[in-house]
């Protein structure tokens, strides 16, 4: 027979059935273990969820707070060097959560550059247990260069008298609830405002004023 006819004598129908693929045979079995496992995930998703949205209702966990409780700058109305003093305080408000903080170090800025850099406030890491209130003092803090004394002077005799500057402490922190401790550090930076007067000593409305604090 020629091709030809070989072709036309094939029916729509047997190419059809030629290329016909057979459908994958159903599982039922598959489908239902399937099923039972994304909803036991989501199940114990659930749970898990419910749990830490209990337990953080009954912790309520809240960020440390710093304070400056006093800031002087001795020198600023001679022009001589200019040494600064002062203590900040750490508040934990929480009632269950304890912090260890590593060592502190001071930065202070004036007018936008470090007139003190990475002064160290403490020897050793530090404990804060829960509802207490640490204090942070520093001293002899000598502000360099000598230009920066002369500016300060500079703004202590105009205007307002009014010297503003800004305190950085930075350090790491890790929390503790009960017996159960965060082993890993997150870097902690503080930044206090402080402005003094004419004679060195911390003006009134920054008194008490509470620092912005950045960590996690």
């Amino acid at each position: 027979m020629p091709p030809e006819a070989a072709v036309s004598s094939s029916t729509p129908r047997s190419v059809a059935g030629r290329f016909r693929r057979p459908l994958p045979v159903e599982r039922p079995h598959l489908t239902r273990c399937t099923k039972l496992l994304c909803s036991a995930f989501l199940t114990l998703l659930l749970v898990a969820l419910v749990i830490i949205f209990v337990v953080y209702l009954a912790v309520r966990p809240h960020r440390p707070r710093f304070h400056v409780t006093s800031f002087t700058a001795a020198g600023v109305s001679s022009g001589g060097p200019v040494v600064l003093s002062g203590q900040l305080t750490i508040r934990n408000p929480n009632r269950d959560i304890a912090y260890f903080f590593d060592r502190f170090y001071l930065s202070v800025e004036y007018r936008g550059a470090d007139v003190a850099k990475d002064r160290p406030l403490t020897a050793a890491p530090t404990y804060q247990p829960p509802k207490t209130t640490t204090p942070l003092p520093f001293e002899g803090v000598e502000v360099s260069p000598a230009t920066a004394g002369q500016d300060i002077a500079k703004d202590a005799a105009e205007g307002d008298g009014r010297v503003e500057m800004t305190v950085r402490v930075r350090s790491r922190i890790r929390a503790r609830l009960a017996f159960w401790g965060n082993r890993h550090w997150h870097p902690l930076n503080v930044r206090c405002e402080v402005a003094v007067g004419p004679d060195g000593q911390l003006l009134a409305e920054y008194l008490q004023k509470r620092c912005s604090i950045d960590f996690f």
